[in-house]
């Protein structure tokens, strides 16, 4: 029986690439059927905490991950009360909050089936492995400090431009069409094209397009496109002749492959990973939770669902090189 996975979005620029990231590591995992929900109206801002019954996807889902969607400093008790009535009024699924910005841990903790994520840098904010697309994430978010800026490439920089710009609200791209695009693969260059054009192409007052305003030319080749790819069926994905493609960590020179959906392995690595990451989240309450390889490995079970046999030994071989665990005294583990 397959779980259902529930992505929602900030609809900005970061949120876009944040969430595209997220759906492709959780589909990772066989038993998982993941959905996204990056809405301009719906999924704006901090607000949306207010407004979870405008997202009617939830009440499909067994397990939701909210992404990039942050908690105001004016208004956060407010809208973590607002999301612990919503998830404790909904026992049966299981709500994850990722964010960048720090988290009312202290009032999400009262809903015993939220569990919350916090990482500084964008590039580092997610579940599951950072491709070169958190790269570009990273880029997107302006004002926060990111390690990503001093190795960047102008080529990322301009990628990051060109999201912004297709992410801006008011014009035609933020949501489902941008989300579209993302999910390809095959329209960096046309990113990297949007981030050079001219400044006077892109006047976006306070981030927003003003209305009226002539979309460019770039602009509106992409708009096109992503028309085109919602009405097509999944597997006419467009083949990309860019040489980086930043969910694969292709280097330069090397032909990005085409974006396909395999039915994952069961022993896959990355389906692994994925699922004990998720079960370390979920065994962690506090900062301070600890657990034993033995309920990690149960609860990652139990997250998987009979589909999943996760064997104690290929457990073993990932627990040992993890990234995202904290090796104690006594046989605890602790999540970073």
């Amino acid at each position: 029986m397959h779980r259902r996975v529930l992505v929602v979005g900030h609809s900005d620029a970061d949120g876009h690439v944040m969430a595209e990231q997220a759906r492709r590591n959780l589909e990772t995992v066989p038993s998982f059927k993941v959905s996204t929900v990056v809405d301009p109206v719906r999924t704006s801002g901090h607000k949306a905490w207010l407004r979870l019954s405008d997202i009617p996807e939830i009440e499909k889902s067994d397990i939701v991950c909210f992404v990039d969607l942050m908690f105001a400093p004016a208004s956060f008790a407010l809208e973590a009360d607002a999301l612990v009535t919503f998830a404790k009024a909904r026992p049966e699924k299981t709500f994850l909050v990722l964010d960048h910005h720090p988290l009312p841990n202290g009032r999400l903790g009262e809903a015993p089936n939220i569990r919350t994520l916090y990482r500084d840098d964008v590039a580092d904010c997610m579940i599951g492995p950072r491709s070169e697309m958190m790269r570009i994430a990273a880029l997107c978010e302006r004002g926060q400090w990111t390690r990503v800026e001093e190795t960047s490439s102008p080529a990322e920089k301009a990628i990051a431009v060109g999201v912004r710009r297709a992410a801006a609200p008011g014009g035609g791209l933020p949501g489902a069409k941008l989300s579209a695009l993302l999910r390809q693969d095959g329209y960096w260059s046309e990113f990297e094209r949007l981030g050079h054009e001219p400044n006077e192409k892109h006047k976006l007052p306070r981030g927003r397009r003003r209305a009226g305003d002539t979309a460019s030319k770039t602009l509106a080749q992409l708009d096109k496109a992503a028309s085109a790819l919602l009405k097509a069926a999944p597997s006419h994905a467009r083949k990309t002749e860019y040489p980086m493609s930043y969910d694969f960590d292709a280097v330069k020179g090397r032909q990005a492959p085409e974006v396909s959906t395999p039915i994952p392995d069961r022993r896959d690595l990355a389906g692994i990973v994925m699922l004990l990451e998720l079960a370390a989240i979920y065994l962690s309450p506090t900062p301070d939770s600890t657990f034993t390889v033995k309920q990690l490995i149960e609860q990652a079970q139990a997250i998987g669902g009979n589909e999943i046999a996760i064997e104690e030994k290929d457990a073993a071989i990932v627990l040992k090189k993890s990234s995202f665990l904290k090796k104690l005294s006594g046989g605890l583990l602790k999540l970073k």
